[in-house]
């Protein structure tokens, strides 16, 4: 493979002095409307209010609307390239306010107290393209752009189509997103029939939205190339995520349009969750979007429990219905829709996610000719950066450091296959093997390793602690169950003298939803912790008999019946335990430092309307602390500890109506730099999610100036704020990490050379300040990089796996004066791989991945 030494980033910009007009109507919200709003709302600040459907509702139901505000105050609450009907907007208005505002009082018709009164439209001219700067220099775009760019070219995309591979391609507008994003969906999607996974529908998505980059005085346009499928087989098991029950999407198409027969197809997205109807568990719609426009409409929406059932039957339909699917979610095997075993096969969609360098490159260059008459350009290339820091470094381990490791195991292959993993792949050599009587007459074996550290390891009886958990029975409270579950085990198990880890066997989650049971995953994590002991789970492994007509058969560890794959999960687990249990490591110094270190991540979650900041240090000498919050201050312990801590719910800072817990958090973290008392050279990582919204506002864009730093709890744009230098601030240094998570802030990347392009690794400067950084291809990407997705005539390429290496986002935000802020953005890139648990590269450094894994043992 070339070593290519530029970075593309699949991104464009506004051209200096480029404008695009669109003439269009504003108009406020009813000033009647929202007096009687606020007289019945049950909060008195409507900026509370869950307009958020309203703004999907609105967007949905008139192709016409442009942009609709999320506050209702707002000057331009409303805009559009033509008069909204005045009924439709009074019944949005009304179904929104009922089922949103107040919907625990049917006794009030929002119909009657809404009165017929329309909004006052003016007509405007906005510039699509209008922007200025920040005093920091980064872009600062009119609102228009944010509001109603991405919307414009999802629109000109769907209206015109792309020529993509030499051939013209069709596209709809995709649902409307309220977090400003807007795509176009190649439509209609592709049909897919594999013998082994069934039938199943795919198609490819562009999503379009807005961005800027600290110091960088141009907005950038992503139009990022995805896949969204459809399933056409019975949905059999959906996972939970984010601690709420099962839920799916529905896309819903009608074909001319919703209120008028002269429409355009619309496509709207709802949720349906699983409810309790009449003693039963069915899947029925969210209350919002689809409940509203049932009102508005004269289509008959399908009911959701027969399109999980049944969802083929459900597309080419009046209302087509399209379920979302996401990663996780079982299926029917093919042929066994009628079955009436619950245990039958399931399968995933046929359909993987992701694409090829090829596809991204294709797209980028197709979608410039599009943008370049607009006034917007590709990003040019960035060369990678040179240092002499390496690009890989380990942790170099305690030799003498002593962990013990219970293994619960239901299988006794599964047992083997661990033990194999400690010995053959790990490399530890046993030294010794004894036998106890536990309190309750188990006969424990215990046996001893020496390796890379001091091991113990205890073979344990599994009993009944990882069986599926009794869904509650009518009138009994949620959790129960999980409660009588965690008493059971303690009584089982008992408290543990000395800090251990643990490695439970458990079943797939599509097993216990088969049997009718909750999946206990969640459970042995509350139950574990407080018993002295760090878990991990592993699913069971079996020995590898290949069938005699394979084609491929696959690798396994010599002299043994494991498939390498068993084993490198195997060896994960017992590696990711040993870091439960502290085991970090003793990392190389940063760039320029010869004396005592500190690296700092700092990070937050949130569980049930509380925020829960997290900051854990790894110190030269390679001991781990965690910090969290208290109700006068922090408290420091041991990282092994932190499961504890977090199972027991310290750490939570709850969300007050007036604001005090952000105040709460800014002290938080400004104890964390150490800005008082702390004068040694300290590092400190923090995600750009994290706390810019959270009680540290010089962490957004607009503010961020480099080596000026403005306290948390300190607002920027306030001239009598002070901006610390750093020799107010002696050894520190505070790096802005911005990932590719769910809202896609950070663009794909492409190694380039010349002509040609494909993957690549490195660090690759924007500026003196902004950083992106790649790593290197995992084993894992194995699909060859010419396998395209965007050619119907090969179809069977949906059937493979597409992935690229994504780069992360490092700003130097405040540094010492001497130091190389290339360097320390190499080093910081080094970390992404600097695990003694792992050989597999991790998104964000190793600071920052440490606390990252904590949102597991939280409740």
């Amino acid at each position: 493979m070339p070593r290519y030494d530029h970075l593309r980033l699949l991104a464009y910009e506004i051209a200096p002095g480029a404008s695009l007009p669109v003439e269009c109507l504003t108009a406020k919200f009813p000033a009647s409307w929202l007096r009687r709003i606020r007289s019945q709302a049950p909060r008195c600040d409507d900026r509370r209010l869950p307009t958020w459907s309203l703004v999907e509702l609105l967007d949905t139901l008139d192709p016409n609307i442009i942009h609709v505000a999320s506050q209702l105050d707002d000057e331009h609450w409303l805009i559009s390239h033509a008069r909204v009907d005045r009924l439709t907007l009074r019944t949005a208005v009304a179904v929104w306010a009922s089922t949103r505002v107040t919907p625990d009082r049917p006794d009030l018709d929002w119909f009657d107290l809404l009165d017929d009164e329309d909004p006052d439209w003016m007509r405007t001219e906005l510039d699509l393209l209008a922007a200025q700067t920040h005093p920091n220099g980064t872009a600062k775009p009119d609102p228009a752009v944010f509001r109603m760019l991405p919307g414009h070219l999802a629109g000109v995309v769907a209206a015109m189509g792309m020529q993509i591979r030499g051939e013209h391609r069709p596209f709809i507008l995709g649902p409307v997103d309220n977090s400003g994003h807007r795509s176009a969906i190649w439509w209609p999607p592709e049909h897919l029939d594999d013998p082994k996974l069934g039938p199943g529908l795919w198609a490819p998505k562009i999503d379009f939205h807005v961005e800027t980059v600290p110091s960088h005085g141009r907005a950038r346009i992503h139009a990022e190339l995805s896949t969204v499928r459809f399933p056409l087989q019975p949905v059999r098991y959906v996972p939970r995520r984010g601690g709420r029950g099962p839920n799916l999407t529905l896309w819903l198409l009608a074909d001319s349009g919703y209120l008028r027969a002269a429409e355009q197809p619309t496509l709207i997205s709802a949720g349906i969750g699983r409810r309790r109807v009449d003693g039963m568990y069915r899947w029925a719609w969210d209350p919002g979007l689809a409940h509203a426009l049932a009102h508005l409409t004269h289509h008959a929406f399908p009911d959701p429990n027969d399109v999980v059932i049944a969802p083929a039957a459900h597309i080419d339909q009046p209302v087509s219905a399209y379920i979302l699917y996401s990663a996780g979610t079982k299926l029917s095997a093919p042929h066994d829709e009628n079955t009436d075993d619950k245990a039958a096969k399931s399968v995933l969609h046929a359909a993987k996610t992701g694409f090829l360098p090829v596809d991204h490159y294709d797209l980028h260059t197709s979608m410039g000719e599009i943008l370049e008459p607009l006034g917007i350009r590709p990003v040019a290339d960035l060369k990678e950066a040179k240092t002499t820091v390496p690009r890989l470094f380990r942790p170099v381990a305690d030799t003498h450091a002593s962990y013990t490791l219970e293994l619960w195991t239901e299988s006794p292959v599964t047992r083997q296959a661990l033990l194999a993993a400690v010995t053959q792949y790990l490399g530890y050599t046993e030294t010794a093997s004894t036998t106890r009587t536990g309190d309750d007459g188990e006969i424990i074996e215990s046996r001893s390793y020496t390796g890379s550290c001091k091991l113990t390891v205890e073979l344990r009886e599994q009993h009944d602690i990882a069986a599926g958990i009794p869904r509650p029975a009518k009138g009994e409270k949620q959790g129960a169950q999980a409660a009588h579950r965690i008493e059971h085990i303690s009584q089982i198990i008992g408290r543990s003298g000395d800090r251990r880890a643990a490695i439970v066997e458990i079943r797939k989650p599509a097993y216990f939803e088969a049997v009718n049971k909750e999946d206990p995953y969640s459970t042995l994590k509350q139950a574990f912790p407080p018993l002295n002991r760090r878990l991990q789970c592993i699913h069971p492994i079996n020995l590898y008999v290949p069938k005699p007509d394979a084609k491929r058969v696959k690798k396994t560890l010599p002299g043994t019946q494991f498939a390498l794959g068993d084993i490198h999960r195997a060896s994960a687990a017992v590696q990711d335990a040993l870091r439960s249990l502290g085991r970090i490591g003793v990392l190389p110094a940063p760039p320029g430092i010869t004396g005592d270190f500190e690296l700092i991540g700092i990070w937050l979650e949130t569980r049930n309307g509380a925020d829960i900041p997290i900051v854990v240090r790894i110190a030269g000498d390679g001991t781990a602390t965690a910090q969290l919050a208290t109700d006068d201050g922090t408290e420091q312990l041991p990282y092994a500890d932190l499961p504890l801590a977090l199972t027991a719910g310290q750490g939570r800072l709850p969300r007050s109506k007036n604001g005090n817990f952000r105040t709460r958090i800014a002290d938080f973290l400004t104890a964390a730099l150490g800005i008082d008392h702390a004068t040694h050279d300290r590092a400190v990582f923090i995600r750009t999610s994290s706390f810019r919204t959270r009680g540290w506002d010089w962490l957004q864009d607009q503010y961020l100036t480099p080596d000026r730093l403005v306290l948390p709890g300190l607002s920027p744009s306030d001239d009598s704020v002070e901006h610390l230098s750093p020799a107010k601030c002696p050894g520190l240094r505070v790096f802005r990490i911005r990932e590719r998570d769910s809202q896609e802030e950070v663009p794909r990347g492409l190694g380039t050379k010349e002509e040609t392009y494909g993957r690549t690794s490195g660090v690759y400067p924007l500026n003196g300040h902004v950083y992106y950084a790649v790593n290197p291809r995992s084993d894992q990407m194995q699909t060859p990089l010419t396998v395209t997705k965007l050619d119907p005539d090969q179809s069977t390429n949906a059937l493979k796996q597409g992935s690229n290496n994504n780069p992360i986002e490092i700003v130097a935000a405040f540094v010492q004066p001497d130091d190389d802020r290339r360097a320390w953005a190499a080093y910081t890139q080094a970390l992404r791989r600097a695990a003694l648990h792992t050989d597999i590269a991790s998104t964000l450094p190793l600071p920052l991945h440490l606390p990252s894994l904590a949102d597991e043992y939280l409740r």
